[in-house]
């Protein structure tokens, strides 16, 4: 399982973003960050998000 406080990626958000996939958490950060920091599809996408997302995007639940 991956997860990710989304306050770790530099947002004031305490939304946990899980996936049990690369694939599905990818997704689900994304729809996230889309529906709730109304960031646009294209920024997603195109990997213009924060770094710090980017570095701690797939750290594996024990």
């Amino acid at each position: 399982m991956y997860v990710l406080v989304c306050r770790e990626s530099g947002l004031g958000c305490d939304f946990v973003i899980k996936g049990k996939t690369r694939e599905e958490f990818l997704e689900n950060g994304a729809e996230h960050a889309i529906q709730k920091h109304g960031m646009r599809t294209e920024d997603v996408y195109l990997n213009s998000i924060p770094v710090n997302l980017l570095c701690h995007s797939f750290n594996e639940e024990t």
